[in-house]
């Protein structure tokens, strides 16, 4: 195949994957995911698929829109802790999890790109990951039989690819994505930015060209739009006995949050059109500091998806004092989000 045929269309990318196949997806937490890639795939309805990966990320970003959108009747991975969707499908018995320790995870996917028939390893022995396979004895000392894994199509992320089509990682966006370059009959890469041949050092290539099929260029990695506020709320914000603060506070909280990230983003206050889940995690009363976050997880014509967390930074001690108060070790998760905000077309001033 000729270095310039690999460059294909997003369209022809999602056209290589059937309906039942096995489909590995790179990212860790959603960092180094093919995101336009895997809502492409959303998109397509594809369905009956079987999903490795190292963990499935969260229900509206990363591979964790394929589990909630139910094209997934399979997952292995090491992790399902930040989607509760993959917990509620498995549990009603509708999705399978093979849970695999990530390091061996990652070996289970180097055996099969690398042809092996397998990885010996300790780790599980006498636990439930154990259950229905092999233990082998090497000098003494019992080791799991690990089988290898392998895909029909591997969706990978990378940052940058060169016209013969070998492709660089930066960072930690590498995490599995060269692995899983080697495990799978058709590879495809969605990559940031595309050089010259010979514009690469020969020892950043994380992936040689040879291992790539398909590459979907021009999908720059978007820019992170984060944004936080503090704020201490006061004897006026008790709303019930005991200083307990309304929970419509934490929601003020979040619209504040929500016009930053779009005056950030568009440089425009925009609109909030609302939410679609909010969680009340634990009490806040007055006097208690209040740290809220959000992010940009999606990004429509008009439309800005978001996600919002508060947590407890500071709490009163009046056990000790009237005025006694103390940083806590551990932040108290208060209140989630998820919403969307719009900003009409005519009062988008930047181009992100």
């Amino acid at each position: 195949m000729g270095a310039m045929n690999k460059f294909i269309s997003i369209e022809q990318a999602i056209a290589r994957v059937k309906d039942g196949m096995t489909l590995m997806v790179g990212g860790f937490l959603g960092n180094g995911t093919p995101h336009l890639l895997v809502d492409a795939l959303v998109e397509s309805g594809v369905k009956d698929l079987t999903l490795i990966c190292n963990d499935t990320a969260y229900p509206d970003r990363g591979v964790g829109r394929l589990i909630a959108s139910g094209q997934v009747t399979k997952v292995y991975t090491s992790h399902i802790g930040t989607n509760p969707l993959t917990g509620e499908r498995m549990n009603a018995g509708d999705l399978a999890v093979e849970f695999c320790p990530q390091g061996t995870l990652a070996e289970r996917v180097r055996a099969g790109g690398n042809g092996l028939g397998g990885v010996l390893t300790p780790t599980g022995l006498g636990t439930l990951v154990a259950e229905g396979k092999r233990v082998i004895a090497v000098d003494g000392k019992e080791y799991l039989l690990e089988t290898p894994l392998h895909a029909d199509v591997a969706l990978i992320r990378a940052s940058v690819v060169d016209r013969s089509g070998n492709l660089a990682y930066r960072g930690t966006s590498a995490n599995f994505n060269p692995l899983m370059a080697t495990a799978a009959d058709v590879v495809i890469a969605e990559v940031g930015e595309v050089v010259e041949t010979g514009a690469m050092a020969p020892e950043n290539v994380g992936t040689p060209a040879i291992f790539v099929d398909g590459i979907v260029a021009g999908a720059a990695a978007a820019p992170v739009f984060r944004s936080m506020i503090r704020a201490r709320m006061g004897a006026g914000d008790a709303h019930y006995g005991g200083s307990l603060v309304d929970g419509a506070k934490m929601l003020q909280l979040f619209g504040d949050v929500a016009t930053e990230l779009l005056i950030l983003h568009d440089g425009d206050e925009g609109l909030f059109a609302g939410y679609d889940s909010v969680e009340f995690l634990a009490p806040v009363h007055a006097g208690d500091y209040v740290e809220a976050t959000g992010e940009i997880t999606r990004v429509g014509n008009t439309s800005r998806r978001m996600v919002f967390e508060a947590r407890k930074v500071i709490a009163p001690c009046p056990g000790i004092s009237a005025s006694a108060a103390e940083a806590l070790a551990e932040p108290v998760v208060v209140c989630r989000a998820s919403g969307t905000c719009v900003v009409p077309k005519n009062c988008q001033r930047w181009k992100n």
